[in-house]
């Protein structure tokens, strides 16, 4: 008959296991889940085993570096798979009537330029905002990135989505600056900035999207709802 764990003794292992410094908690539920399941392989093999006799023996079955080895390409695995979930979930949230808004935001920001004299300081009012707004985003983020207490890597991958926002307003500064004088001579130049911040207002709504959609998700599968 197959000898099972209690919850004391499952509770002990995802300890042990969390003692190798493994970061993100669905490493350490997988990698406990391997434990308990040689463990369970021994005793079945000898019940008058002890508990702790059966954990040594479970742990003779690998060098010093196992779960520092196997948590390396687990994370590299689950990168992979996390990315083109979040991708799918983005695909799915970026629909037409979505992006035709953003393309009519862009033209209307573009129109709204004509009433004012100064083109350098609309965009820096423009990114200005977006700037804010990206701030907020990853302060949000941050605050959400921990789920009970626990580290999760599917979380921790949505700061790339989190964070682009960030780097359109360097870029478009950047460029900005360096067309300074184009800018003022040929009003039509404006308009590549302003769908350029549109874009920035995107990803802003689409990475708070993304990252209340993995937390959820991460919640139910996880249980800790």
């Amino acid at each position: 008959m197959k000898r099972g764990l209690t919850a004391e003794q499952i509770e002990y292992i995802s300890n042990y296991i969390q003692s190798f410094g493994i970061k993100w908690y669905e490493l350490q539920v997988e990698l406990t889940d391997h434990f308990i399941s040689i463990m369970e392989e021994i005793w079945q093999e000898d019940e008058e085993l002890t508990f702790h006799q059966v954990k040594y023996k479970a742990e003779q079955r690998f060098d010093r570096n196992y779960f520092e080895v196997l948590q390396e390409e687990r994370s590299s695995v689950l990168r992979r798979k996390y990315k083109k979930q979040q991708w799918q979930m983005v695909a799915e949230y970026l629909k037409f009537p979505k992006i035709m808004m953003s393309f009519l935001l862009a033209v209307l920001m573009y129109r709204i330029s004509f009433y004012l004299e100064d083109i350098s300081l609309y965009i820096k009012i423009l990114y200005g905002t977006l700037l804010g707004a990206s701030a907020i985003l990853l302060f949000k983020w941050y605050l959400s990135r921990k789920i009970k207490g626990q580290l999760f890597l599917s979380v921790e991958m949505t700061i790339v989505m989190n964070n682009s926002s960030i780097i359109i307003t360097y870029f478009a500064m950047m460029l900005a600056n360096n067309f300074k004088e184009a800018l003022q001579e040929n009003h039509l130049y404006l308009f590549p900035f302003c769908f350029l911040w549109v874009v920035g207002v995107l990803l802003i709504i689409t990475g708070k999207h993304l990252t209340d959609k993995v937390v959820s998700v991460t919640k139910k599968q996880y249980q800790l709802i």
